[in-house]
């Protein structure tokens, strides 16, 4: 299987090599040409990455040749010819490295090489991982006899996979339009005009420039850093085939379909107005935490007697994208009113593509799919979502045509009989066999047109503890097996998951920085870790803002609103009652008063004695006989002491009342509204209500910068915190307390960083290398020193500043290798190692050429960069 590997595109032959096949005359459509010339470059490609051969090799080759010709180059230090060889050696060392670097992010999936360690124990673990996580030494058959041998195991993952997959296409008219009375939205002829207007050039080109280089291939095995790389020459004629598509509607089977993220952006903007509010996954601008919050209040009192009886069906859909038939999909998609044109795009983007089984690393089969969406698909989980519509309008009409229905408790009002979890299902009702049946029917009808069957393995009824009476007949009637609610555990704090940030074990020892400190934003001298019990309670907010702003488009807000604020307000509603999550959100409401404007004007929306409208708090709670002693009645609002946009209160005589009407906020034209005091609602804002925030500190900047790595930037932390656990803590006397690098004075942190011999050698080498410059003073004045001094986003700085960092991390790690591994490394090498580090960090940096960046490559003696010979 031909897999582009993103390296290629850094060697000098890359391009030559594409421009010599593009160049070529092909006969055909466009789109026939550029799949045959995408082809023919496999080929080269191939030829190219065996010419390059193993790439860890060749850095492991290069820096021992390097590492050779420096330990020359220490004994005759004036040896120009050694000199030069010097210099070309670490060019090549640093190109490998590169080379390599770019593979093993591709192939990890990851984005440490930018944000994080460059080619560390960890990165290449992950790597072996993803590798060995991929390996199939046996497996079961449906039989239950166990397969080892590899001809065996090839075979059965073929034959499962070519019948859930392929197979003969079923071909059955479907008419699915006499569910347009129970849908929320047909597509208007406005929009249909939109959806099948022409693709620009540009829209074109920011599909493939808007997908990761390192996301993994299409069926066609190139990458989207091939079409980045390679744009300037087949740019122009992969945007004719691509326009091709949506003037013809064909599309070859070569092509690759992920590409064409234009019909779901297209698609995403009528989905909102389609789909129920009961469905949140995958719908733009909704969030499926609404889903499960509105599950905890369904399923609150559950376990109590004396409620009405109620059950809930957990269904589970049996290989839900993978089973969804083609001419259902089709006929879904003319019942909400799509124009022919666009239904015919996504029917040749859907029914095309050709499946190989990769099993161990290797492509095995190879077969016409006859159902089922593709998975990373971006079209996918839209079209899924209008499939599960369907079975929304279909209960809904079984639901009114059968008077024996009863809605679950509380739902009534709201019509509300179904969650959606994307391919999980969640379905409510009263807890008797008319109402269970439905749904029965519902399902059975919906799996027999779409193809999406319920596994009664993993489906579940449950069923109220007040309702077990009916149990039995039930679970007759359903065929499902009986579930039970999960009881409710207590959540890790996020101290205890992160203790290794500060302690090597979890099991003695202690942490080295107090976990509020940890937490606290860098800025504040902290590690920008967010407390995940801040954290929680910001996301709350969130909710608590939507009942606020009563945003109708949620239909959690909607429950909340129909069955815990009838004639309520949020700000004076009991806490009693409800679900355990409602309860939650309630205790957090005081702490957002503060923070919330209500800006008046008609007054209609606001209740005068239960909102917060007042300086005073909602009044209530401060006159709690208030609406008896004024004769103004409880549930009065506040268009009730406003005429003509002026406040017009009766008499109020009573004295504990008069301080009431003493100040008064002002009066807007128009209607209420609410806001956050200082600009939008967001989670951001939230969290900085709940943690403590703290002073600036001046060192900050000493952590920052796109030449940091993270682990140096962790002990430089701990270093200036004086947080490494040095001979001088009392708990360490026993070791004796003199530093082992030099043998003469106390180990503390102002001695290690910079006043001990050793160190101070260190801090020579990298002024003479790089002009690093350092007071060595105190510790507790070098570091304000070094803030003011390599300050700024000037690159040259931040260079700086994560080489402090670096020789810190690399002299502490000396110092504990003489501790406890009884090793010695000359100060030379330590420095030289930090060097190095920066060095190559700074190539894993995509810059924009500048005098700068020159000037940074020049100081450090990196050469500048140049394609690969190959």
């Amino acid at each position: 299987m031909f897999r582009f590997d993103n390296y290629l595109t850094m060697l000098s032959d890359f391009t030559p090599s594409v421009q010599n096949i593009w160049r070529h005359r092909i006969e055909g459509t466009a789109m026939y040409a550029v799949t045959r010339k995408l082809r023919a470059l496999k080929p080269v490609f191939r030829t190219l990455r065996k010419k390059k051969g193993d790439l860890t090799l060749n850095v492991k080759l290069a820096a021992e040749f390097l590492d050779t010709v420096q330990q020359l180059l220490q004994t005759d230090r004036h040896n120009t010819l050694l000199i030069r060889l010097e210099k070309c050696c670490k060019m090549v060392f640093f190109r490998a490295t590169k080379l390599e670097q770019v593979m093993l992010q591709q192939r990890a999936k990851i984005q440490w090489l930018k944000g994080g360690d460059q080619c560390s124990r960890i990165f290449f673990r992950k790597v072996a991982m993803r590798r060995a996580s991929k390996k199939v030494f046996q497996i079961a058959n449906e039989a239950g006899r166990t397969l080892t041998e590899r001809d065996e195991i090839v075979d059965e993952f073929v034959s499962f996979y070519q019948q859930l997959l392929g197979g003969e296409r079923r071909r059955e008219f479907i008419d699915l339009r006499y569910l347009r009375p129970w849908a929320r939205h047909v597509v208007t002829p406005a929009e249909c005009l939109e959806l099948v207007q022409q693709p620009t050039l540009e829209e074109v080109k920011d599909a493939f420039f808007d997908i990761a280089e390192d996301k993994a291939s299409g069926p066609d095995g190139y990458s989207s850093g091939f079409y980045k790389a390679a744009w300037p020459v087949i740019g122009e004629e992969v945007v004719k085939a691509i326009l091709e598509f949506f003037t013809t509607g064909r599309l070859l089977k070569q092509v690759n379909t992920t590409m064409l993220a234009l019909i779901p952006k297209r698609l995403r903007l009528v989905l909102d107005a389609m789909i129920s509010p009961s469905q949140n996954a995958f719908v733009p601008g909704r969030s499926i935490g609404d889903n499960i919050l509105l599950a905890q209040e369904m399923f609150a009192g559950y376990n109590r007697q004396g409620l009405p009886k109620r059950c809930a069906l957990k269904v589970d859909l049996r290989k839900a994208y993978d089973t969804v038939e083609w001419d259902f999909l089709i006929a879904a998609l003319k019942l909400f009113g799509f124009p022919d044109l666009f239904i015919g795009w996504i029917e040749e983007c859907v029914t095309t593509p050709m499946f190989s089984v990769c099993i161990n690393g290797n492509p095995q089969g190879f077969f016409k799919g006859a159902r089922g969406l593709r998975q990373g698909d971006p079209m996918s989980p839209f079209l899924f979502v209008l499939v599960m519509e369907v079975l929304q309008l279909m209960m809904q009409q079984l639901i009114d045509q059968n008077e024996g229905f009863s809605y679950h408790w509380r739902c009534k009002e709201l019509g509300l009989f179904q969650l959606c979890f994307a391919d999980d299902l969640l379905l409510f009702c009263k807890a008797d066999v008319a109402s269970v049946q439905v749904f029965r029917r519902g399902l059975d009808e919906f799996a027999k047109l779409s193809g999406l069957h319920a596994n009664p393995q993993k489906s579940q009824l449950i069923i109220s503890r007040s309702a077990q009476d009916e149990r039995d007949h039930l679970i007759a009637a359903l065929q499902f097996q009986e579930g039970h609610l999960p009881l409710r555990g207590h959540p890790r704090s996020g101290e205890t998951d992160a203790l290794f940030l500060v302690e090597r074990k979890l099991d003695r020892g202690y942490p080295k920085v107090a976990w509020s400190s940890v937490c606290r934003p860098i800025e504040e001298g902290g590690l920008g870790i967010r407390d995940i019990l801040a954290l929680n309670k910001a996301l709350m907010c969130r909710h608590i803002w939507n009942v606020i702003q009563d945003n109708q488009s949620s239909i959690w807000v909607r429950w909340i609103a129909h069955t815990h604020l009838r004639h309520k307000s949020i700000w004076t509603v009991d806490v009693k009652g409800g679900s355990w999550g409602w309860r939650k959100l309630l205790r957090l409401r005081s702490a957002l008063v503060p923070y919330i404007d209500l800006k008046i004007g008609d007054g209609a929306s606001f209740s005068l004695w239960h909102d917060p409208w007042h300086s005073l708090g909602p009044l209530i709670k401060r006159f709690p006989s208030g609406p008896s002693r004024t004769n103004i009645p409880a549930a009065a609002t506040l268009s009730m002491v406003i005429v003509d946009g002026v406040w017009h209160w009766p008499l109020i005589t009573d004295m504990e009342c008069i301080e009431i009407t003493h100040v008064l906020p002002p009066i807007d034209n128009g209607s209420d509204s609410i806001l956050w005091r200082g600009g939008d609602f967001s989670t951001k804002v939230a969290y900085d209500i709940f943690r403590n925030p703290g002073p600036k500190v001046g060192w900050y900047s000493l952590l920052l910068g796109p030449c940091k790595i993270p682990k140096y930037s962790f002990v430089l932390w701990l270093a200036i915190l004086e947080k490494l656990s040095t001979m001088d803590k009392p708990w360490l006397s026993h070791l004796g307390g003199v530093c082992v690098l030099c043998g003469r004075e106390l180990e503390t942190h102002e001695h290690l960083f910079f006043r001990c011999s050793y160190s101070r050698r260190c801090i020579r080498v990298l002024k003479n290398s790089v002009r690093f410059s350092w007071p060595n003073r105190a510790w507790g004045e070098d570091i304000p020193w070094a803030s003011k001094r390599y300050v700024g986003r000037h690159i040259v700085q931040a260079a700086y500043r994560a080489l402090l960092a670096a020789m810190v991390y690399h002299i502490w790690q000396e110092r504990n290798q003489r501790v406890f591994m009884h090793t010695t490394r000359p100060s030379s090498l330590i420095a030289r190692n930090a060097i190095d580090a920066i060095r190559q960090k700074i190539l894993s940096i995509e810059f924009i050429e500048s005098v700068s960046v020159r000037g940074l490559y020049r100081l450090w003696r990196i050469p500048w960069p140049v394609r690969d010979t190959a």
